[in-house]
């Protein structure tokens, strides 16, 4: 029985692991650091290869951040990570994703990860931020790898897309930041 509760604990601890990897495709040195997963409680079940963390659920690994009331993974029988799934009032994530820039920070209801893409998908009040830029909507749909976001209006909630004067001003040969023609 210990042992059995060993090996559970084992692969519960693993799995988290397998989530923070290739999320980290951020700073190589998130990858070197600890990982802390706090929860109420925690299941894995190796036949599925789902483990499911229940009551405000917290991963840290460096730089990233997780944070919600559930977070479901599921792994393949390789035992790596296919897909993350977090809820909550809100869900979190955060990650420093490149050392020039402040971290990217997400919350929405729920927080979708599919490890194939790379794409972190944002479902319900969901807010997307880096520096002073920021999106938000009911849906909003970013590409770790490919580094876009798309954000989804409905008939009822419009998007809004907050950036400031310095993305703006792409100082591009020829410009003048607030130059006019006579």
């Amino acid at each position: 029985m210990l042992r059995r509760h060993h090996d559970t604990l084992a692969a519960l601890a693993i799995t988290a692991g397998l989530l923070l990897a290739p999320v980290a495709r951020a700073l190589p040195e998130d990858s070197q650091q600890p990982i802390q997963v706090t929860a109420d409680n925690a299941r894995f079940d190796e036949r599925s290869g789902e483990a499911v963390y229940r009551g405000n659920v917290q991963i840290v690994q460096g730089t990233l951040e997780v944070r919600g009331d559930s977070l479901t993974l599921r792994v393949n029988s390789k035992g790596e990570l296919t897909t993350a799934h977090t809820v909550g009032k809100p869900a979190h994530y955060q990650q420093r994703t490149d050392p020039a820039k402040g971290l990217v920070t997400a919350d929405a209801n729920e927080i979708q990860f599919d490890n194939s893409t790379g794409v972190i998908t944002l479902i319900g009040n969901a807010v997307l931020r880096q520096d002073s830029a920021s999106f938000r909507g009911p849906r909003i749909v970013y590409s770790t790898v490919r580094k876009q976001i798309e954000a989804s209006g409905n008939s009822s909630e419009r998007v809004q897309l907050i950036f400031p004067p310095s993305a703006r001003n792409t100082g591009k040969p020829g410009t003048t930041s607030g130059s006019r023609k006579p």
